[in-house]
């Protein structure tokens, strides 16, 4: 991925906001009858916390909202059209629009050797803002994006409790488009 359009989800969680789930977390580590997240909460939190980055750095918002945009009929449509002949392109142009919200649910496991706590998991939801965009398919995959303007969204949230909600970076692709590693990413015809 061109460094250009990396968008960050490290800074997402921090101590602060575990601390607003605090008591629900350190049930759910309490559940295998261990102590540790009552005493050594301040460790525990913390741990979590490098978890969540870990877990979250290797989420990809961008293709994440592709695999979103994947789902269109118009852009299978395309997809079929374009199968099969490697250098077939069809352009989708698209005006301002809400992509649908992605959810996934990154899990955190803290081992205290000899003892590993129970998972927690988190509740991470992507949104985003499009002011316009033109998808390229080709070849039967979702191959690049070019003249788009993205507004992402970010919500990690613990059971029901929303622990950090932030704007991330605008994604603003200019010419020339924006190539997606392998061909594209597949969509399903």
């Amino acid at each position: 991925m061109d460094d250009s359009v990396q968008i960050s989800l490290e800074e997402l969680p921090d101590a602060e906001a575990l601390e607003r789930d605090r008591d629900a977390i350190q049930a759910e580590l309490a559940k295998k009858r261990s102590r540790i997240a009552e005493l050594y909460w301040g460790l525990s939190r913390d741990t979590a916390v490098d978890g969540l980055r870990d877990c979250l750095s290797s989420v990809d918002p961008l293709a994440c909202f592709a695999k979103a945009w994947a789902t269109a009929n118009k852009l299978r449509e395309l997809a079929r059209e374009t199968a099969g002949d490697p250098r077939a392109t069809r352009p989708l142009p698209l005006a301002k629009h809400s992509l649908p919200p992605v959810t996934l649910h990154p899990i955190v496991t803290i081992h205290c050797d000899p003892i590993s706590l129970p998972p927690l998991r988190f509740t991470l939801q992507l949104k985003a803002e499009v002011d316009c965009a033109v998808l390229i398919v080709r070849g039967g995959k979702l191959a690049a994006i070019e003249a788009a303007t993205i507004k992402p969204t970010a919500t990690l949230s613990y059971g029901t409790t929303e622990l950090k909600s932030c704007s991330l970076k605008t994604i603003d692709f200019r010419q020339p488009a924006y190539e997606f590693a392998n061909g594209g990413l597949e969509i399903r015809i």
